[in-house]
């Protein structure tokens, strides 16, 4: 998770997420507080599925390679407690992808948010994952919240092919999904019955957090397979 921000936030509409970032109470690694603001009732985990690399479009869940490796599932489990990123059992290579939900979640998520939203616009805001074009600030959409894949092909046929959107929150602000570009996880910040909504989706693996749950690879104390 990168800390360096080249780019002035200042008249963008990203400023007010950015502004309210940080680790006010300092601490070791990165937690949710630097990546979705701290004026939620309620903040959630998503975690990005395993996706088998043998060609079959299989998935697996956090939890079902947790459970073969006998590793506690809980909301700071990191990757590197899953060893090698392979199944026990000579089974197949599980990667997750970084940088942004697979589709299936992020359609599932999109149902959990609407009543939330409603018909007002959302933005949506590519912020490190810009800094390698040609561009002097962070690259901000907006559209409505159907309009998420549609809006990022438009920005990836612009600018190139990129993860994201790293940032999207309706106008009332009334929820803040964030897929930092080096995380294998999403984390949200919304109210306390859009939280429920979304815990209660089949199609996604989701955790309760806090502002300082951390968030970084080596947060997962109970990894004992490093």
């Amino acid at each position: 998770m990168a800390e360096v921000r080249g780019w002035s936030y200042e008249g963008t509409e990203l400023a007010w997420i950015h502004d309210r970032l940080g680790r006010p109470d300092g601490g070791p690694g990165h937690a949710v507080s630097e990546l979705v603001p701290g004026c939620f009732g309620a903040y959630l985990r998503i975690f990005h599925p395993f996706q088998a690399m043998d060609g079959s479009g299989r998935t697996c869940s956090w939890r079902t390679l947790a459970e073969a490796y006998g590793v506690p599932f809980h909301a700071e489990l990191s990757h590197r407690s899953l060893p090698a990123g392979t199944a026990p059992s000579s089974g197949p290579l599980w990667l997750a992808e970084s940088g942004q939900l697979d589709d299936r979640s992020r359609r599932a998520l999109q149902r959990c948010l609407a009543p939330a939203t409603g018909d007002q616009p959302v933005f949506y805001a590519y912020d490190l994952v810009a800094m390698s074009e040609d561009v002097d600030s962070p690259i901000e959409r907006c559209s409505s919240l159907a309009g998420l894949d549609s809006t990022h092909a438009a920005v990836r046929t612009e600018i190139g092919d990129v993860d994201g959107p790293e940032f999207w929150w309706p106008q009332d602000r009334s929820w803040v999904v964030t897929s930092d570009h080096d995380l294998l996880s999403t984390y949200i910040g919304c109210s306390t019955e859009t939280a429920r909504r979304i815990l209660q989706a089949d199609e996604l693996e989701v955790l309760p957090v806090t502002q300082q749950t951390r968030v970084d690879f080596y947060a997962d104390e109970s990894g004992h397979l490093r």
